[in-house]
């Protein structure tokens, strides 16, 4: 820099001279001599035809260098004064500003600062005259009025003398940047937000899950895909008698709770097709022998990204216990309105036919003409001393308690053979004997049942009545050769269906109803019970022939 330069005030200084004390300072600003040339691309790189010319060397060729640099370069760079009046900008600050350079010399730059920034640029005088840099953002205004976001590093600068003469200005225009950082602040923060939310959502439903695991009156259990116990709510305890940590861990087989290892079977088997079970009975034993029966509902969850079954169980062992008491007192009523039918109505009954055809006979000895309606009067008291039989037959059968189930059903065969005309057998190739006369009555009014909707229903020609022993139990089937179970009743599930199904249960037997791919109905009632079944000795393959007195059917159809 020149003594002459010194003299002279920064904003007498012409471009030139600002050059040229900028080569002067090469040595002190070589920071930003990598920044700019690391900043300035190959496409503002010296032109052909300067190149042409023949090779400058010393103080010129660097003078030319930074000319380049400075003026074609995409750096912002300016000059100002300790008070903010601009001395110099190159083309890149006045272009991006959308002024002419000269428009822009002497007037301060707080003019074109945002009116968010001005006030803060006092500040920023002093902190420049105290410390040698400063950086940071600010945000300019162009003149077409849009507010473009700068990042700058200024350094003051100093005279040969020592003396405060300007401040350097390297700036870049980092707009682009810093909306594409608030545009992912902002997404970051709804981002944020709905994790907040979403994260505050499940904890309330998983506050609200153990509210309602701990407080819910039905046992709860979770499991593994292999039945392993993972926790147990506290109804759980209660009913069962084992402890939380008694179970954990081990499976229910390993703890024996089925009464009837089938139906274990049974809920793992329909779970495993369909992912899902709803309302299947069954019983348990608990910690201390008794028995209750539950009924099961199971899901599928998943509990720390591993599938696992969710159980929920309700205690219905009283309701069974009173459904089981109002179907006994049931039974006895029909047993005393069959007893009285027969006993006393029966002998009523009896007792006119014998005066009406004693009647009868004395008319026709006088050759009275009412001796034929008197007649016919003691036609009309027989058949309903037969009908009243029949009743009293289908209330109470005395084959059933005094020779057992298979004599019973044959019976009761024959009596559907004798009033429908169609064919009606009973197979069994042993004696099954049955300790228990409420499970045998059960057994008997669902094949009851069971006959009453072929014939009704399904119109069937043929139907045979199977007993088949199993191992501790049997399997009781009733098939017709009908036009199969109605849809339509097997969608609202009748009230007879529901007492067969209940009937069934009473007594801890499984009843399954089958539709035939060519027509026809199975129902298949299976009791697997050895304390209540035992076995006699063979018989041959029978069935009922002569006529009995016949099945009553006025009952709700299933």
């Amino acid at each position: 820099m020149t003594v002459e330069g010194c003299c002279m005030s920064d904003a007498e200084k012409t471009a030139e001279q600002l050059v040229q004390e900028l080569v002067a300072l090469r040595q002190r600003c070589a920071t930003l001599e990598a920044a700019l040339c690391s900043s300035a691309p190959r496409a503002h790189a010296v032109p052909r035809q300067r190149a042409a010319t023949p090779r400058a060397t010393g103080t010129e060729q660097d003078s030319t260098w930074y000319r380049q640099v400075v003026e074609d370069g995409p750096g912002l760079i300016c000059l100002h004064d300790l008070d903010g009046v601009l001395l110099y900008v190159n083309q890149a600050v006045a272009r991006t500003l959308g002024y002419k350079p000269q428009a822009l010399l002497g007037k301060k730059l707080s003019a074109f600062l945002a009116p968010s920034m001005r006030h803060l640029f006092g500040a920023y005088l002093e902190r420049i005259r105290q410390q040698p840099t400063d950086r940071g953002q600010l945000r300019v205004v162009t003149k077409d009025g849009q507010e473009r976001v700068w990042a700058y590093h200024n350094v003051l600068r100093y005279d040969e003398t020592g003396k405060l003469a300007y401040v350097l200005s390297h700036a870049q225009d980092i707009t682009e940047r810093v909306q594409w950082e608030e545009a992912l602040q902002q997404v970051h923060a709804e981002l944020e937000s709905c994790v907040a939310e979403r994260t505050a959502e499940l904890q309330r439903a998983q506050e609200r899950f153990v509210k309602a695991f701990q407080a819910s009156p039905d046992a709860i259990i979770i499991t593994s895909m292999d039945g392993r116990y993972i926790d147990v709510n506290p109804s759980f305890q209660r009913l069962s008698g084992y402890s939380r940590d008694e179970v954990i861990g081990r499976t229910s087989r390993e703890l024996d709770r089925w009464v009837n290892p089938r139906d274990r079977a049974t809920v793992a088997r329909l779970f495993l097709e369909q992912g899902v079970v709803y309302d299947f009975e069954a019983r348990f034993w608990t910690k201390a022998g008794a028995m209750c029966e539950m009924l099961l509902s199971v899901e599928r969850i998943e509990l720390d990204g591993s599938p696992c079954a969710l159980t929920i169980a309700h205690d219905v062992t009283e309701r069974r216990q009173l459904e089981r008491e109002i179907i006994e007192i049931s039974e006895r009523e029909r047993q005393r309105i069959g007893h009285d039918l027969h006993d006393s109505l029966g002998q009523h009954l009896t007792g006119i036919a014998f005066l009406s055809k004693v009647l009868a006979q004395r008319l026709q000895a006088r050759g009275s003409a009412e001796a034929t309606e008197a007649a016919q009067i003691v036609d009309f008291v027989n058949q309903a001393i037969v009908q009243a039989r029949k009743l009293a037959e289908g209330l109470a059968p005395v084959t059933l308690e005094t020779y057992g189930l298979v004599f019973a059903l044959q019976e009761l065969a024959a009596n559907v053979q004798a009033l429908f005309h169609i064919s009606c057998q009973v197979t069994s190739d042993r004696a099954i004997h049955i300790a228990d006369h409420a499970v045998v009555m059960h057994l008997y009014r669902i094949v009851q049942e069971a006959v009453n909707n072929a014939v009704q229903h399904g119109r069937a020609q043929h139907i045979t009545i199977t007993l088949t022993v199993l191992q501790g139990g049997f399997t009781l089937m009733v098939h017709d050769d009908g036009v199969g179970f109605p849809a339509t009743i097997a969608q609202r599930h009748g009230m007879g269906l529901r007492i067969m199904r209940h009937r069934a249960r009473m007594i801890g037997a499984t009843l399954e109803i089958q539709r035939g791919a060519h027509g026809g109905t199975s129902v298949i009632c299976t009791l697997d019970n050895p304390a209540l079944v035992s076995v006699d000795q063979a018989l041959s393959s029978t069935h009922s022939t002569h006529a009995l007195s016949p099945l009553p059917l006025g009952q709700e159809p299933g």
